[in-house]
């Protein structure tokens, strides 16, 4: 499996899931995300805790890539956000030489 695809889920499956938990804003995925995703992360992002609140750090389970095609991918992984098991399910595609993340589904739900 080709490693800059590889990296760029691993980002984008990482940063996903910190902003779920509500530990980085939804904005920062832009790095790795095609604007309609970072909306709907804003969307799905946690409610922040209050001041002093502890933010517990995701963890990722598991991580799956396949290649459908030369110029796409798709990445599941199962993620604990606030203790809570969600799935995620993104595509991402080759564009202008570079990997984004351009559509995904999740089983986390708007707070």
């Amino acid at each position: 499996m080709d490693a800059e695809v590889r990296a760029v889920a691993d980002a984008a499956v990482r940063l996903i899931a910190e902003v779920l938990a509500g530990a980085r804003p939804a904005a920062q995925l832009s790095l790795v995300a095609a604007p309609p995703v970072c909306r709907e992360m804003t969307r799905l992002r946690a409610s922040r805790p209050g001041r002093g609140a502890r933010i517990v750090p995701p963890k990722i389970l598991s991580t799956r890539l396949q290649r459908p095609t030369p110029a796409a991918a798709e990445a599941t992984a199962v993620v604990v956000v606030a203790g809570r098991v969600h799935a995620l399910a993104l595509r991402l595609d080759h564009s202008r030489g570079r990997w984004r993340c351009t559509a995904l589904e999740t089983t986390a739900h708007a707070p």
